[in-house]
Parts: structure tokens; C-alpha cells; sequence
């Protein structure tokens, strides 16, 4: 049997509808049990919008015949129909995706593909193939693909979808959610802070990469061409206030398999922190109406983690001015220093998601970590925030940072990291640029030696054990010198005219990129210029003796949390955490410490630049850095 072409428009009623009832017949005639197979046209209307069949059984595109979600686990929620939908539709390309979330009818270019009698019997052989499965305990479902051209078949698995309307009923978010762990969080050892290896998580890898339905992306990619690590990578399409946005998640160590786990735990806190998917409702007001309601103290106010310059939300279409009488969506946190629940703007929470009346202001995952546990995932959340706090606290107040000697450390690692840079022309520094927080923070610098271009590059760490964060930092600025020069040299003209103007420094790429110009060392100058190099052990000797050393992470954290209390900074933690996590041990949050310098891209955006914090310190010393940070 041929199923005829129709018209791309009319799908759901022509070839869609004329497979199903042939399925319907032969599955009749057959005698099988049970409902027949239930066919549903993707592409063609917007899954993610509110459209799509959660019953669906086999899910017509214009190349392939998509047979699933089949084999439902025994226990444990499976995906559905509108499931594969949503995940299928978020791998189409920007032009697909435009193209079908616009809004826009389809008008079709030419006919539907005509299903063949060949292809009809392939898609009817592997529904009852698929029919006669069962899977067992704990299997993810499966969605089999019938390629239209070749009737090549594979096989992937299927992670139920947070967001799908049919699965999940949001409840309203509570304070009551905002609880927070009690019992003790146990360490191996004093000097760790990991509750296991990366690679004992239960990955799901095949589910989170695949090109019919992965959850992060649709493959990952090898960098051969690196020649200080060994790089992984991943990347798709996410939308947020500023439409789509490619989402890149990577890994890089000095192995491929190591990488490759690194890239999906970074990808899946990615997954978090973009938007909501705790299947909870966010509390809806402005901030006076939630003060008068809840109480000051239980209401951040998002002035405390600063806003950008007047003439921004003036001339920037993206964004506009907080309106403390304006109604926005929050989620509820809690502060670690204060013990008790507070509502946080849900702009400041995940970061690509928003509504017209929150813009302003465009985070990014500042403050994001994923852990075996809350308290974990809050802590290394914490680091960051210090680590970039630290980092434009040096940068913009131009503080003297301490040179490290590389020449002390005795981890064979580091020495390997400072031979691959030497072989590519670089030197390789590493600064303690510590501010007023105890905790180490070290920023690494590579200068290419004959001051060509990709002249300098940059990466930073914070950690309790400091030879851990220098070999964390020189890590990231290897990463990304084996192709800095090649990237200047694609847009040296653009970057030069950045140089000119540095309103044209607009995106993360930027920063980096700019400064492999030759011409922007002069910004650089504190550490270009720094003095003598110390020995790691004795630039971090008091904070070697003032750290905890208890087999307890809550004491790790409490000790952050404290020092962050004396500079006069509160901790608040917000649980990202997915359902996809949850089912494979990690726990992700965002955490926020109102008062330190936010991480910001484009020059124009810098709200660290309106902070009290460097406004003290640039009274003090009389200096500043008029330029874009150069951090990646």
C-alpha cells in the first residue's frame, strides 16, 4: 500500500491520517491486542506551544517515521507522545524552530512525501517489533527511527519531559519547599570536597544525545585539533527573553571518556538553570505588594545585585528599569547566613527564561553547581561567585595581584599544562587575586611570547585546596589558546574596531577574543607587571591553617557562609534541580550573594561597574580599569 501525497498543510488530515488507519487495518487484521498505532504529524504545528498527542504512537516528519516512546518501565513515570514531541522539536535547527514557534501557518513549497508501500511495510514491521519489547526496571523508554529514503532503523531512549502538560500538573511554589538539609553531608577525607567521581553518575548518555530526542543535545563533538586538552562538547537551541540562544555545554581533561562526562553534568546544570523544570508555579507580584506580605526580611531586592547604568535601559531594547510597584515571578530560596526562606525574582534564578515585565536584567550562571548533594552543589556554587567577585574586584580596581611560582607546585599535572603552552608559544602565570574573602581564588594568565596575536588569555578558579584551584585555573586558559589566535585573526577587523569602541563589546565571545589583540595589553597591566613570584604553599599558608578539616561538607560550606557574613554579604540558595537529575543522584542550585560583583558580557551590561563594593575599593587606591574584563 502507497500512501499518496498531500499538501505539507494538510498532514494531520492527508498522509498522517491515511498511515494511521493502514496501521489500524493490518494491526486489526492481525489480530494484535490492545489499541492500534497512533500517528501524529511533528513539524507541522508547535509542540511546545500547546499542541501535540500524548497518545501518539508513531510520529510522522518529513524524513523519518518516529515509533514511540514504546516499552513503558514497569515502575517509574515513562514519557509520552507529547514528550517525544517536545524533545524532537527542540533539535530542529533556528530556521525549523522559528518556523514553527512563530506563529506562522505552513504553506507548502511542493508535496508531501509520498510514503512508499516499502516504507509503509517498515514503519507496520516495526510497530510490531516494538509491540512484543518489554523493558526492565529502571530502563528509560525507547523511540525507534524508520529512516522515509533507506528504511535504515536505530534505536534511542526517551527521558520524560518536566515540561510536558499532559505528564506533569504544576503546584504552586511554597516556602515550605525552601527547606534545607540537616543531616551530616560525609567526606572521605578532610581535603575533599566531592561527595564522588564524576564518572560514577548513571549517565544517561544515550538519552541526553541523540538526533531524535536528546535531552541536551544532538551529538557530541571530539576536538582533535586541541593540543592542550582533550575537549568535548555539545550545544542546542534554547528560548529565552532574547529568543533563541545556542547553549554550549563542554568538558575538558586530558581524556576523552573523562571529558565526555564532564560535558553532560555541565550540560544537564545547563538544563537546569536555563529554565524551571521542578514542575512548580512561581509566586507572581511586585515587590512592595510580597514585602507587605511576607515581610522585608523574606523579599530580596534585586537592587542589592545591582542594576546596569541608566543610559543602558535608555537605549537597550532588551531591557528596562525594576518597577518595585510592578508584578514579576518569584521563587522562593533561603538564606544559609539567616536560616529562613526569601523570595528571589525568577530572572535572577534561571536565565533564559522571563516575561516582559522582569527584564531587568540579563543574568547568566553566575553562582550555578551541580553536587551529589544541596549543600555540595551550594558550595562549589559559592566558589564561583567568589572567584568572579575576586576576579573584577582586580580587574576593574586594578588591584596588585600576587604572583605564584609555578616552579613550586609539585603536581606533575601542572607541569605537563606549562610544557603543552610552552610547545604553543605561550607563558604560563598564576595569580593570587584574593580580595577580602579567605577562600583562595587564583587566576591564570598565558602571554604569547612573541606578542603576536591571541596575545593574552585568561581563566580563574576558586577552591579550598589552592594547589587544586591553580591546576583548575591553568586548565581553563589552556583550553582556549590553541585557537585564540586563529579566532583573532577571523575578526580582526571587528575586534580592532572593539578596541576603538568599546560599546561594540557585546558578547561572551568578545571579552576573550579582544584581548588576544596585541594592543589591549596596557589594560593588563597589574598582572603583566606583578611583582616577584612567592611559592604557592606560602601565599596561602593562613588560609592552609584557618580551613575546616572535618569529614562533614556542611562545616566546607558553613565556613564560606560565614566569611562571606563578615564582609556583610547573606548566602541565598535556590534548588534548580530536574526530575532527570534527581533520578541519577546530582542536585543542582543557584546561589546568590547580594553585594558582590556579578559576572556580566557586553560593555554596556556591567552592573559590577555600579556596585558599592568596587566603588570603595576604586575611592581607595584612586584607579580604575576603563575596559571590558577579559574573562571567558
Amino acid at each position: 500500500m502507497t500512501v499518496a501525497a498531500a499538501p505539507a498543510g494538510g498532514v494531520a488530515g492527508g498522509v498522517a491520517a491515511a498511515l494511521g488507519e493502514e496501521l489500524e487495518r493490518r494491526w486489526r487484521a492481525a489480530g494484535r491486542p490492545g489499541p492500534a498505532p497512533r500517528v501524529a504529524a511533528l513539524g507541522v504545528t508547535d509542540a511546545l506551544g500547546g499542541d501535540g498527542d500524548p497518545h501518539a504512537t508513531v510520529h510522522l516528519t518529513a524524513r523519518a517515521a518516529l515509533i514511540g516512546p514504546w516499552g513503558a518501565p514497569p515502575n517509574g513515570r515513562s514519557a509520552c507522545g507529547r514528550c517525544l514531541a517536545m524533545r524532537w522539536q527542540r533539535l530542529r535547527t533556528r530556521s525549523e524552530r522559528e518556523a514553527i514557534e512563530g506563529g506562522f501557518t505552513p504553506e507548502a513549497a511542493g508535496a508531501w512525501p509520498v510514503l512508499t508501500a516499502f516504507a509503509v511495510d517498515a514503519v507496520w514491521a516495526a510497530c510490531r517489533a516494538v509491540g512484543q519489547r518489554a523493558l526492565g526496571d529502571g530502563e528509560l523508554a525507547r523511540v525507534t527511527r524508520v529512516d522515509l529514503g533507506t528504511l535504515a532503523l536505530v534505536t534511542f531512549p526517551v527521558l520524560p519531559e518536566p515540561l510536558c502538560p499532559h505528564c506533569v500538573t504544576p503546584r504552586p511554589d511554597t516556602r515550605e519547599r525552601a527547606s534545607w538539609p540537616t543531616v551530616a553531608v560525609p567526606k572521605s577525607a578532610a581535603g575533599r570536597y566531592r561527595s564522588r567521581p564524576a564518572a560514577s553518575y548513571p549517565l544517561p548518555e544515550a538519552a541526553l544525545a541523540n538526533p531524535v530526542c536528546g535531552a541536551l543535545g544532538a551529538r557530541t563533538h571530539l576536538n582533535p585539533a586541541a593540543t592542550t586538552t582533550a575537549p568535548v562538547s555539545g550545544s542546542n537551541f534554547v528560548r529565552g527573553y532574547a529568543g533563541l540562544t545556542d547553549v554550549t555545554w563542554s568538558g575538558q581533561a586530558d581524556r576523552y571518556a573523562a571529558s565526555r562526562t564532564l560535558a553532560f553534568l555541565e550540560g544537564l546544570e545547563r538544563y537546569a538553570g536555563t529554565h524551571a523544570r521542578r514542575g512548580l508555579l512561581p509566586v507572581t507580584g511586585s515587590f512592595h505588594e510580597l514585602v507587605e506580605r511576607e515581610g522585608r526580611d523574606a523579599v530580596l531586592d534585586p537592587a542589592a545585585c545591582g542594576f546596569y547604568a541608566p543610559e543602558t535601559y535608555r537605549d537597550d531594547p532588551m531591557v528596562g528599569p525594576f518597577d518595585p510597584d510592578r508584578a514579576i515571578p518569584w521563587f522562593w530560596g533561603r538564606s544559609l547566613r539567616d536560616r529562613r526562606p526569601v523570595l528571589v525574582p525568577a530572572r535572577l534564578v534561571h536565565y533564559s527564561a522571563g516575561v516582559a515585565a522582569d527584564n531587568f536584567v540579563f543574568e547568566c550562571s553566575n553562582g550555578c553547581a551541580t553536587g551529589g548533594s544541596p549543600v555540595e552543589a551550594a558550595l562549589f556554587g559559592l566558589l564561583e561567585l567568589i572567584e568572579r567577585d575576586a576576579f573584577l574586584l582586580t580587574w576593574y580596581g586594578r588591584r596588585p595581584p600576587t604572583r605564584l611560582d609555578l616552579a613550586s607546585t609539585t603536581d606533575p599535572g601542572v607541569r605537563g599544562m606549562l610544557d603543552r603552552a610552552a610547545l604553543l608559544g605561550y607563558d604560563v602565570h598564576a595569580f593570587d587575586t584574593r580580595s577580602d574573602l579567605p577562600v583562595p581564588v587564583v587566576t591564570g594568565l598565558a602571554v604569547r611570547r612573541d606578542g603576536g596575536p591571541g596575545l593574552l588569555s585568561f581563566g580563574a578558579a576558586a577552591g579550598f585546596d589552592p594547589a587544586r584551584a591553580v591546576a583548575d585555573a591553568l586548565s581553563e586558559v589552556l583550553t582556549y589558546i590553541p585557537h585564540l589566535p586563529f579566532q583573532v585573526a577571523a575578526r580582526r577587523a571587528e575586534l580592532d574596531a572593539m578596541a576603538d569602541d568599546f560599546g561594540l563589546v557585546r558578547q561572551l565571545t568578545d571579552h576573550a577574543q579582544l584581548y588576544g589583540l596585541p594592543r589591549m595589553a596596557r589594560y593588563a597591566a597589574p598582572f603583566l607587571d606583578a611583582g616577584p613570584a612567592v611559592p604557592i604553599a606560602e601565599a596561602f599558608a593562613d588560609w592552609s591553617r584557618a580551613r575546616p578539616a572535618t569529614l562533614d561538607l556542611r562545616d566546607d560550606l558553613r565556613c564560606v557562609v560565614d566569611a562571606l557574613a563578615a564582609a556583610g554579604h547573606d548566602t541565598i540558595v535556590v534548588d534548580q534541580t530536574t526530575p532527570e537529575q534527581r533520578g541519577i543522584g546530582l542536585h543542582t542550585v543557584t546561589t546568590l550573594s547580594p553585594g558582590l560583583l556579578p559576572l556580566d558580557f557586553g560593555w554596556r551590561r556591567q552592573r559590577a561597574l555600579r556596585m558599592p563594593r568596587l566603588g570603595r575599593l576604586a575611592a581607595e587606591r584612586g584607579e580604575f580599569t576603563p575596559a571590558p574584563h577579559p574573562f571567558p
